[in-house]
């Protein structure tokens, strides 16, 4: 069996890290700010001055000003706390079950290094309320800090310091070609943002991935998210995630090794025509179309490369034909999802601390 290209992991899974090397900047802070009121953004250099853009939905509109030296040394005092300080994007726990639509995006500029930090919700923010709650109050109130007020043509240009941060919407892989200077990506978080893949570190390379699996489903009153990497070596990692409306999260963390007769009929599985005859159709729109509310996503190591494709168990229902599909029903994987649950999920000699999740990015 092929191990995975380099090109092919950078296709089945997002690298990322809260703090990488930046040059030199004039700049301290950025925020994103993102709910059902509306969307703002600011800039802030170190030495006061400030670009911000608010958009309440009918227009954006832009000012630039400068703070005052007392208020930018308490923000400069709120960002050295020791919290914020030591806090980093695997901290951030996301629900399964979203309380209330709220992205907060906290990037800081430390000398020759940056933090990036991004919530997707209330709840992730919650847990550190504390030192969020100061640099969201100064975002809402920097509109009344004496400014000149641009127009939109003018001075639009979602807070992004000119020519040292690259634009990267939501869920869309930077092209090569078109990385900035520095490996900073800030995320826009505007009035209709597209939803985020965590960023995760590359797969180890000591046991090539043999089979990634991603799924999630949501019903009325609960959600499911699981994932299972196994490599070629049979070493695999299960992560299980569940919540009910008004209930914390459950995580589960399983590890260990699959059997030699176990791989094999796990091969054999892997090489059904059921399976291995499926190819991925990108949605219209390049990724933009909503999709149901379960999703199996599967990578494959074949002879040929990886084969990626989604599976939906609404697959077949046609009256909702404004939403993505997938490329075929998740019952073509019943074999495959049986066997999972019975040699991994249900394993409990390999049960894991829950708080060593990492995304199934490596097996043991």
């Amino acid at each position: 069996m092929a191990p995975f290209s380099q090109s092919c992991l950078a296709t089945v899974l997002f690298c990322g890290v809260a703090a990488a090397q930046a040059p030199s900047t004039p700049y301290l802070l950025r925020l994103d700010h993102s709910n059902f009121e509306g969307h703002s953004c600011a800039l802030l250099q170190s030495r006061g001055g400030f670009h911000l853009e608010v958009n309440d939905g009918d227009d954006v509109k832009v000012f630039e000003g400068t703070i005052k030296s007392d208020d930018l040394t308490k923000i400069a005092a709120d960002l050295n706390s020791s919290a914020l300080i030591d806090l980093s994007q695997p901290q951030i726990q996301e629900p399964l079950i979203r309380t209330h639509h709220d992205e907060l995006q906290v990037t800081v500029f430390r000398g020759e290094t940056w933090q990036d930090l991004f919530f997707q919700s209330s709840d992730s923010q919650q847990p550190f309320k504390r030192w969020l709650q100061p640099l969201v109050h100064w975002l809402e109130n920097l509109p009344r800090v004496p400014h000149r007020e641009l127009s939109e043509d003018e001075g639009k240009n979602r807070c992004l310091p000119v020519g040292e941060i690259a634009l990267k919407k939501r869920g869309e892989t930077l092209p090569e070609s078109l990385t900035p200077r520095t490996t900073m990506h800030v995320l826009y978080g505007g009035p209709t943002p597209q939803p985020q893949t965590p960023p995760q570190p590359v797969v180890s390379q000591s046991a090539p991935p043999l089979l990634l699996l991603q799924s999630f489903e949501m019903k009325t009153e609960s959600a499911h998210e699981s994932c299972v990497l196994i490599g070629i070596n049979g070493a695999y990692r299960f992560e299980e995630r569940t919540q009910k409306t008004g209930r914390p999260v459950k995580t589960k963390i399983a590890a260990g090794h699959i059997g030699a007769d176990d791989l094999q009929e796990l091969r054999q599985l892997l090489d059904d025509p059921g399976l291995a005859e499926i190819q991925h159709h990108e949605p219209p729109g390049h990724g933009d179309v909503p999709m149901m509310e379960d999703k199996t996503e599967i990578f494959i190591s074949r002879p040929a490369g990886v084969q990626h494709f989604i599976l939906s168990s609404r697959f077949n229902r046609l009256d909702f034909p404004s939403f993505y599909r997938g490329d075929a029903d998740v019952a073509a994987a019943h074999p495959l999802l049986n066997f999972l649950s019975e040699h991994l999920e249900n394993n409990t000699a390999g049960v894991m601390d829950p708080t060593k999740r990492n995304r199934c990015t490596e097996a043991p």
